[in-house]
């Protein structure tokens, strides 16, 4: 921890401070982006100077900037050999992040990855850039460990070698060209082997995971994902379904879908399959989408009672719907976390979850909500009768949801975490 010089962070000279960059692929968008700002805006607060470098920058806020990325060479030689080997994710062909030059990162104390998946983020320089200064990487999903896909299911290759992926050819591998997995995970594997790295995991699920991979001679953290209960926050649910023009006796279920009816992560086969199988009346349906081009998903819909799928950014616009919804669906296939039960909880609405990743560490079965095998439909809808049939749990369910929130996912304890960590790593000898 030094003294700030650099009037470019936005910090008086003499303070003292830790001086951080934030990297990842999106500011606010997706659930990377929302832990990396609430935490890059919550260090602020607290006086640390944290630079936000992103690809796509949607905030209008001056702490936040947009990368000056060299132009894409993929239609160069190199890049189409490249594009031969099924190599395409790790943009070897990209002069980021060493483009910025060394003079750039050394402003900082310590440097903060996220998801640089998709940010012509060439992984290569990644040693370079830790031996520059302290390198903290969050794993937001498994792809730091893998070949190449964000979750493997089933498959355990990534442990041993990658290659004969299952995933090749199918959503979101569909654009390469050749199964690059063992490739892939071996050029991570002799990149992180030269690098010096502080990984953090945003659940024990995805910690245990780095430690069996090839991040495993690093020395694995984990601070949990956090939910801001000021902002998510229990209102009258009558006054929530009126606003939004929700009929006031309806039994309200609010899920969260992906851009594309071809991810199958999220389980939107699952919803489907299970409302028909719902046996009481009066169901309504709040759908999340994480993209403003939700019309696919809107036109999927269209035959029940909804809303429309939609993007919300606005915090307060999306309280509301988290108070106006009786229960939360997050029939996910996988995940490391899950902010959209985080933020249900911290507004009193319990969820049914699959019971996978770092989901079984915020779900208290029977307590805060029920567990169902992933892809299982059938207890789905079971237990969503079964809760909608008895209003007293329903009420417990609420206060019980909203109490997690507050003493185990709290962002005051998220930030302090950091806090501690950070300063700890910016006095000890690098």
């Amino acid at each position: 921890m030094v003294r700030c010089t650099h009037s470019a962070l936005g910090i008086k000279a003499g303070d003292e401070l830790v001086r951080i960059l934030q990297v990842n692929n999106s500011d606010t968008k997706g659930g990377a982006a929302r832990v990396a700002y609430m935490l890059g805006r919550g260090l602020r607060d607290r006086g640390h100077a944290v630079e936000y470098l992103v690809k796509a920058k949607h905030a209008d806020e001056d702490w936040i900037v947009a990368a000056d990325l060299p132009q894409p060479t993929g239609q160069t030689l190199q890049g189409r050999f490249i594009h031969r080997l099924g190599l395409n994710g790790l943009a070897l062909n990209s002069h980021f992040p060493r483009s910025l030059g060394q003079s750039y990162f050394e402003q900082f104390d310590l440097i903060h990855l996220h998801d640089v998946m998709g940010f012509s983020f060439n992984l290569t320089h990644l040693a370079w850039l830790s031996h520059l200064r302290p390198t903290v990487w969050t794993l937001h999903t498994m792809w730091p460990l893998t070949g190449g896909c964000l979750y493997s299911y089933d498959c355990d290759r990534w442990k041993h070698a990658c290659g004969t992926c299952p995933q090749f050819g199918k959503f979101p591998l569909l654009w390469l060209h050749r199964d690059g997995s063992r490739g892939i995970r071996a050029i991570k594997n002799w990149t992180y082997g030269r690098s010096r790295l502080y990984p953090v995991g945003v659940s024990e699920w995805i910690s245990q995971v780095a430690r069996e991979g090839i991040l495993g001679h690093f020395d694995v953290n984990t601070i949990l994902n956090p939910v801001d209960t000021d902002l998510f926050h229990p209102i009258d649910k009558a006054i929530a379904k009126q606003k939004l023009g929700i009929p006031s006796e309806a039994k309200t279920l609010m899920f969260s879908l992906a851009a594309n009816l071809l991810d199958k992560r999220k389980g939107v086969e699952v919803i489907l399959k299970a409302l028909p199988q719902l046996q009481q009346q009066g169901y309504f349906l709040i759908p999340l989408s994480i993209s403003s081009q939700s019309g696919e998903m809107a036109r999927v819909f269209a035959q029940f009672p909804s809303l429309a799928p939609r993007h919300i950014t606005d915090p307060a616009e999306l309280n509301l719907r988290y108070n106006a919804a009786d229960l939360l669906w997050h029939p996910s296939l996988a995940d490391t976390s899950s902010l959209v039960t985080l933020e249900a909880f911290a507004a009193g609405t319990p969820a049914i979850a699959s019971r996978v990743g770092g989901v079984r560490e915020i779900v208290t079965e029977g307590e805060t909500g029920w567990f169902i095998s992933p892809g299982d439909a059938t207890a789905l809808a079971q237990r969503t009768d079964a809760f909608f049939a008895n209003a007293e749990r329903q009420a417990i369910m609420s206060r019980q949801a909203r109490q997690r929130a507050e003493t185990v996912f709290s962002l005051p304890q998220f930030l302090d975490r950091y806090e501690r960590w950070f300063t700890d790593l910016t006095t000890r000898p690098h």
